[in-house]
């Protein structure tokens, strides 16, 4: 009925405690259930706290990856592999509330087929909340989004949304982004935002500016479009200043040639240039990388799965299977 997907990257001091609560909350709404976690790539005690819990816990199971790919192909994957007919996706450092899931689920039975959770008060530092405001902000000019910056991963989807997201199967991803263009029912219910448990943030100011690049790319063309318009803009502005030199020649005005004004024309230039080639570049990048179809993660070890792997999406520039490989019963491990 319910699946809770959460990745892992180096949480051994919260996954004890995140798996108690994360029970306890899904106990309290009487359905069966099931929780994914997503190891990647850890390279602390996370995978040996997960196989501990396995043992005790026949609604546990769990994805290793072969090395670390990313918090939100993480994320895809444990979408792949789940099976419920809801999907409730969260971070496994408690700062989102396991005690909310009751508030997503209600919410999403009144008929909505995505429920998102928007954290009433923020956590986070005086400078990470800047930062977000400018990129939620700079991410809904470029894309024409309403994006909410108040709203992280967590949230529940039903069936048909995590069916139409998995057959999205870019390598540049921005899972907020990829719910929000499949559509559907959607709507938000205030949640408690929870302080870290214990341990370091995952995602610090540098994974923070690779993630607002990787999703202003991928959803938009505008920093193309904006690169001509300053490229006309400088080359208006450059014909203008020609004219005005010329008419002041002939009007015998100009004595000395000015070799300051025209280096900063050619540097003024030639860096709008570098930088609009450079764009150009890095779009050409993205779609190469996406044309050579590698799988998004490379499985090493999946637990507790039975059956064949329920979402082998196809990618539509190759007619291999992109998604991770197939397994069979509990306990039996496979290379990746």
């Amino acid at each position: 009925m319910l699946s809770i997907v959460s990745p892992v990257y180096n949480e051994e001091p919260c996954l004890s405690e995140f798996l108690r609560r994360v029970e306890l909350a899904a106990a309290d709404l009487g359905v069966t259930h099931e929780i994914i976690l997503i190891d990647d790539g850890s390279v602390d005690r996370s995978w040996s706290i997960i196989e501990e819990a396995l043992r005790n816990n026949r609604a546990l199971r769990a994805i290793r990856f072969s090395r670390n790919f990313g918090h939100h192909v993480a994320l895809s994957a444990g979408l792949d592999y789940a099976s419920g007919e809801w999907v409730v996706v969260m971070d496994s450092d408690l700062q989102d509330n396991p005690d909310e899931i009751a508030v997503l689920y209600g919410k999403a039975r009144e008929g909505f087929d995505v429920v998102l959770g928007r954290r009433e008060r923020r956590r986070h530092g005086v400078l990470k909340q800047l930062l977000a405001r400018l990129f939620y902000r700079g991410l809904n000019y470029l894309s024409d989004g309403t994006f909410d910056p108040r709203v992280g991963v967590f949230r529940i989807m039903s069936r048909q949304v995590v069916g139409e997201v998995c057959r999205l199967r870019e390598v540049s991803r921005f899972f907020s982004g990829l719910v929000a263009w499949v559509g559907f029912r959607q709507t938000s219910v205030d949640v408690q935002h929870g302080s870290r448990y214990a341990g370091d943030t995952k995602y610090p100011l540098r994974r923070q500016i690779s993630l607002a690049v990787d999703a202003l790319l991928a959803f938009s063309e505008k920093p193309l479009k904006l690169a001509i318009y300053v490229g006309t803009s400088f080359a208006s502005a450059g014909i203008l200043y020609a004219i005005a030199i010329v008419v002041r020649a002939l009007l015998g005005q100009i004595a000395v040639l000015g070799y300051a004004s025209l280096m900063a024309a050619i540097l003024i230039v030639g860096g709008v240039s570098t930088i609009t080639i450079g764009l150009v570049g890095v779009y050409v990048g993205r779609v190469f990388k996406q044309v050579k179809a590698r799988p998004l993660y490379v499985v090493s070890e999946r637990i507790n799965f039975a059956g064949d792997h329920p979402s082998a999406w196809a990618d539509p520039l190759s007619s291999w299977p992109i998604s991770a490989p197939a397994g069979t019963d509990q306990g039996e491990k496979h290379e990746g």
